[in-house]
């Protein structure tokens, strides 16, 4: 069916009996479309990784989506596979999946979804009362969220953790969950008029007891004749952990109808500990491993990308003006160009991409220079050379010879054999590429001088296996040492 997108909840109520990990639940949302006289729901259901057993690195389950009318009848069912990494079955991780079904006529039915892991065989199932609108609405369900944004020109694509409706791309879950990571609440209702009219919109947020804790001044907006959207966000700062209800009161023509939602606000501490654990479960999996990063994270991923890539593979990154990519069209750039890179794409991990930002990692730590004119490890010779081709099988140094820098030689022995001779001119640990066979790093000119012919037939010659120096001249007792 639709493809599950990794998510998760975290829950500690004040104002609201402490929530667990996340169950199996679904949540359904009710649109209307007046042409029609019909309802349509979008429904998310949510499958913690915790009730499946991993099995070969993987863990797996058979979903049952059942719809049936008020007297039991089933009128529609449909069934699919999903599977994600077992490094993400952790209490607070869970699959989230959009569920699309048929128009609906007025009356009541129930959505019944029954999960069964593939390893244990064990089910679970969770039913959802659903009651289609018996006459026009003035407007759909609220419909809450963590994150929300219009879909643009180009940029249409449905990014790693969200879902569409129309041309919003929106983060939810059935037990919306916020924090100081996410502390902006999102909202979206559709009002259905048959003329152009004014909407006047009020919102209130209240605690378990109903009491009033927040209450916004109401804004306006003209809704198009056959209807139109009512969204916006707002901070929920001074709310405390616990669990609350967004109540919305919208005003047509003198008629006021309202909608309620429920949300929640979580530990921070929490929060942070399983955005960190669901980065690193997800990390093996290109769209997950770039779907959590923000732009800035992303542009840092891409730089590091001229290492390996040419300058018109990322012209298309690095565009400017009218044609800058949007963040999701960034993130998508990225996932592909890892994909076709990957040397293994019968695993879920992409092997090659992991390396790599290792090595990016491994680079920034052990190779960055500091001073006036600092540089990230990656941006050092020594630091490219090994994001590109990794840790050399042979590495070896020699320091205080004659006149000679320090310097270090790197040798590549798997495939074709290359070497690179690096030296620190400075004495501060700037190492610079002084000489290579690689025909993509040509050093330095003058470099025997710089490493001196003594260090060079000393020692460079008998560890490489290489003659660099030939002795040549008129003069057999004075014979001159020519290096290359």
């Amino acid at each position: 069916m639709l493809s599950t997108l990794l998510c998760s909840l975290v829950a500690l109520g004040a104002s609201a009996p402490v929530q667990g990990p996340p169950k199996l639940a679904v949540h359904a949302v009710r649109f209307f479309a007046p042409e029609a006289k019909q309802t349509s729901v979008l429904a998310l259901l949510q499958v913690p990784y915790a009730i499946t057993e991993p099995g070969n690195n993987r863990i797996a389950w058979e979903t049952t989506v059942r719809v049936n009318d008020g007297q039991g009848n089933k009128l529609f069912e449909e069934q699919w596979m999903s599977g994600a990494s077992a490094e993400l079955r952790m209490p607070e991780a869970y699959g989230l999946e959009p569920l699309a079904f048929p128009p609906m006529a007025p009356g009541k039915y129930m959505i019944v979804v029954t999960v069964k892991d593939s390893v244990s065989g064990r089910t679970a199932t969770v039913e959802t009362p659903v009651e289609a609108f018996s006459d026009a609405p003035m407007l759909s369900d609220l419909l809450l969220a963590s994150a929300m944004r219009v879909a643009q020109g180009e940029d249409t694509v449905t990014a790693p953790g969200e879902v569409a409706r129309g041309n919003l791309r929106f983060q939810t879950t059935p037990e919306l969950t916020l924090d100081a990571l996410r502390p902006l609440l999102s909202f979206m209702m559709e009002g259905y008029t048959s003329t152009q009219a004014t909407a006047s919109t009020k919102l209130e947020v209240r605690d378990a007891s109903g009491a009033v804790l927040v209450s916004l001044p109401a804004f306006t907006q003209v809704l198009p004749a056959g209807g139109g959207v009512i969204r916006g966000a707002f901070p929920l700062d001074g709310l405390g952990e616990g669990r609350y209800q967004l109540t919305a009161a919208v005003t047509v023509d003198g008629r006021t109808e309202r909608r309620t939602a429920e949300f929640g606000v979580g530990n921070l501490e929490i929060a942070m500990q399983r955005d960190i654990a669901m980065r690193n479960a997800g990390k093996a999996v290109d769209e997950v491993y770039f779907g959590n990063m923000n732009e800035d994270e992303l542009d840092a991923a891409a730089e590091v990308l001229e290492i390996i890539a040419s300058r018109s593979e990322l012209a298309v990154y690095k565009k400017d003006g009218d044609g800058r990519l949007s963040l999701n069209a960034k993130r998508r750039f990225l996932i592909e160009f890892w994909q076709k890179r990957d040397t293994e794409p019968s695993t879920e991990a992409n092997e090659t991409r992991i390396r790599f930002y290792d090595a990016i990692e491994y680079a920034n730590r052990e190779f960055a220079e500091a001073g006036r004119n600092a540089r990230p490890g990656w941006k050092t010779d020594r630091g490219r050379i090994y994001a590109r081709y990794g840790r050399p099988d042979d590495q070896t140094a020699f320091r205080n010879i004659g006149q000679a820098p320090p310097v270090e030689v790197w040798r590549y022995t798997q495939g074709r054999l290359r070497f690179y001779i690096f030296a620190d001119r400075t004495n501060y640990g700037l190492y610079s590429l002084m000489r290579s066979n690689d025909l993509d790093e040509p050093g330095q000119p003058g470099w025997a001088e710089i490493v001196t012919p003594e260090l060079i037939t000393r020692e460079l010659e008998p560890f490489l296996g290489q003659t660099f120096c030939r002795f040549s001249g008129t003069d057999a007792q004075n014979p001159s040492l020519l290096c290359n």
